[in-house]
Formats: C-alpha cells, structure tokens, sequence
C-alpha cells in the first residue's frame, strides 16, 4: 500500500500549496521583521552589560546573536520588497500579457538583440519568485546554522575553560581528554561544513 506521500492527489496538493506559498511567506516576514525590531533593544542592553561586567562567554553569544538579528532583518525587509516587486509584476502581465515583439515592429536586428537582452516577461517573474523563495528559505536555515553555531562555540569554550584552562584538575584529565575532546570539536565543525558546502554546490 503506498504510504500518503507517494500517492498523486497528495503530490497535486503540494504543487498547490507552492503556488500559494508567497501568502504564507509575506506574512511570516512580516511578524518576524516586527518581532526582530522590538528584540534589538532587549538584545543591546543585555549585550552592553555583559561586556561591562566582563563576562566574555555571554558578551560574544549576545554579539552574535545580534549580528543574526540584523542580517535577518536585512533579508526579510528584502524579501518583502521583491515580493512586493514580484506581486506588481503579475498584476502587470494581468494587464498587458507577455511582451510580444513582433507587434513593436521593430526591425528584425533590433528585435533579435531584445529577445536576447530583455527576454519574456513571464521568465521575468519566475526569476523573480525563485529569488524570493531562496531568500525565504535562507533567512530561516540561517537560524539553524547560527544556533548550531553558538552551541559549538560554547561548547568549545566550556572544553577550554573548565578541562584545559583549569589549574585544579589534574594534568592527564586536562592533556588527556581536554585537548582531544577539543580536537574532536573542531575538526567535527570543518568537516561538517565542507560537507554541506560540497552537498549545496552538488
């Protein structure tokens, strides 16, 4: 028996909710762009105390936590104007249809060199929706990386400050099991990302 997501109807209603996807998307940016304005100033005073009170673990995990904010900001504010560019593209081809060159009457050279510049007007918008689909689908991977990130980090930090910058612990536990564990920690990172790097540009 096929399980549901092998069935036609169900892949129809995926191919739908694609179509009607740019929705949903306006609207997350939305609440996002207005959530992540209200979190810079909660974000920056917490920031500046930690650096006053020389606490440098919390001091760069706000920091980044701040420069996600607003590379976050920077993406949803853009993916809004392009979807807003996007939505008066359609409205526009609603009115005018494709770009039909032959009714310009323009000379064949002429015409030939803005076929090639300029191209139809329906491959217009569908740049135009897959580059907001990407920029969407980024700005929210981006929280999973920037997390996956700060936890490496911290637990790096942990590693070094409790096993191998720990003067009352004994040597062998700090040599033995601190620089490895720490090794294993780093290594692990570049290899993870090279791997999804090669995976992403395959």
């Amino acid at each position: 028996m096929p399980q549901n997501y092998e069935k036609p109807s169900f892949k129809k209603l995926l191919e739908k909710l694609q179509e009607d996807s740019w929705q949903l998307e306006l609207l997350i940016s939305g609440f996002a762009i207005f959530g992540l304005f209200y979190a810079i100033d909660p974000i920056n005073k917490v920031f500046y105390s930690s650096v006053k009170s020389g606490e440098i673990i919390f001091s760069t995990l706000y920091s980044t936590i701040r420069v996600f904010v607003y590379i976050m900001i920077f993406n949803l504010i853009l993916h809004v104007i392009l979807r807003g560019l996007w939505i008066g593209a359609l409205g526009l081809r609603y009115v005018s249809g494709d770009i039909d060159y032959e009714v310009l009457n323009y000379s064949k050279k002429f015409t030939k060199y803005l076929k090639r510049k300029v191209g139809s007007f329906d491959s217009y918008i569908g740049k135009l929706e897959n580059y907001c689909s990407v920029i969407f689908a980024i700005s929210f991977l981006l929280i999973f990386y920037i997390i996956a990130f700060m936890f490496v980090m911290a637990a790096i930090s942990l590693v070094g400050h409790y096993l191998i910058g720990n003067d009352n612990i004994s040597n062998w536990i700090s040599k033995g099991i601190g620089i490895p564990l720490m090794l294993f920690m780093v290594v692990g990172m570049f290899l993870t990302c090279i791997i999804h790097t090669v995976k992403f540009q395959g």
